[in-house]
């Protein structure tokens, strides 16, 4: 049943029958022989890590496992498509985001203050989860304060 349970998706239940399982069949030992039923319990109680660990290990080695196991991958995020102080032109209005080009290169960016226009140059301020946070050019991070 424990082995089912690694091939069809039962949800848990034939994995619970087996336990159940397991654990009458030691029952059932102790009642035959006293050092029977110590016996089988103490080779269950060792073999129990050992064939865990051996599951996990050669479990997604076999061809169901590669079916049902999901494999490792070596994938690596692309480098930045732009650098803190490059500057650009909004392609589509931000509010706060939107779309802009930096070199030819066009880039969904965030707005620091507020909506920037379309058509209107911004410039990189600092870069927020792989998406640049954008400014538009000449705009004083101090606008709202009085002088």
């Amino acid at each position: 049943m424990l082995i089912a349970e690694l091939v069809l998706p039962s949800h848990g239940l034939l994995g619970v029958i087996g336990v159940v399982s397991i654990s009458a069949a030691i029952v059932m030992c102790f009642r035959v022989n006293l050092w029977l039923g110590a016996g089988v319990m103490l080779t269950c109680v060792i073999a129990t890590p050992f064939v865990g660990a051996w599951v996990v290990k050669i479990w997604p080695k076999t061809p169901v496992g590669r079916r049902i196991v999901l494999g490792f991958t070596e994938s690596r995020p692309e480098p930045l498509a732009v650098q803190i102080g490059q500057s650009g032109v909004a392609i589509s209005e931000l509010r706060p985001m939107g779309v802009v080009e930096f070199d030819g290169r066009r880039v969904e960016a965030i707005s620091e203050l507020g909506v920037i226009a379309a058509g209107q140059s911004v410039k990189v301020v600092s870069v927020d989860n792989r998406r640049p946070v954008v400014r538009a050019a000449g705009a004083d991070k101090r606008e709202d304060v009085p002088a």
